[in-house]
């Protein structure tokens, strides 16, 4: 215990100092612009589709509610700072599209990744067809619909989340 108001404000200063420099400690992302983050989406989008019609797949269809989905595990690994299929409560792909009021599907996979590069989504593209699962995704020719979710993490860098659904016409 301080013994005079002295010792408690160099007391309550280090605890203070502490906490703030502490990776455990939650600061809040930095923003990234609606437009900028539309941007992004729709640029992967566009790119997807585009290495699945060199392979003459079908187009996924973008969904806005899919595309909720995907944002919302997007931002939350980006405010937790983890990087995972699974949240730390256990949370899968498919629990999220339940949470999400998302039915009807018979098949649903996901892809996400991290970059700081200056082509994000040129990266990530990339880094996805030199994985086998995530190119095993982006190549499925019973997937038909999509969802797209960026976010920016605490050190500036951008968490893409896209979700593949198989959904009845």
């Amino acid at each position: 215990m301080p013994r005079d108001p002295w010792q408690a404000a160099g007391f309550l200063l280090g605890l203070a100092s502490m906490l703030w420099l502490s990776p455990l400690a939650l600061r809040a992302s930095p923003s990234l612009e609606a437009g900028h983050r539309d941007q992004l989406e729709a640029t992967l989008h566009q790119d997807v589709n585009r290495v699945r019609a060199d392979r003459h797949l079908i187009p996924l269809v973008r969904m806005p509610e899919l595309d909720a989905v995907a944002r919302a595990h997007s931002h939350d690994m980006a405010q937790r700072r983890y990087l995972s299929h699974e949240s730390p409560e256990g949370n899968n792909p498919v629990h999220r599209l339940s949470e999400g009021g998302i039915q009807g599907f018979s098949l649903a996979a996901e892809n996400i990744g991290l970059t700081s590069r200056s082509e994000p989504t040129r990266e990530i593209v990339e880094g996805w067809l030199n994985s086998t699962d995530h190119r095993q995704n982006l190549y499925a020719p019973a997937f038909n619909a999509t969802g797209i979710g960026v976010a920016r993490g605490s050190d500036g860098s951008l968490i893409y989340t896209q979700l593949y659904l198989t959904l009845p016409h």
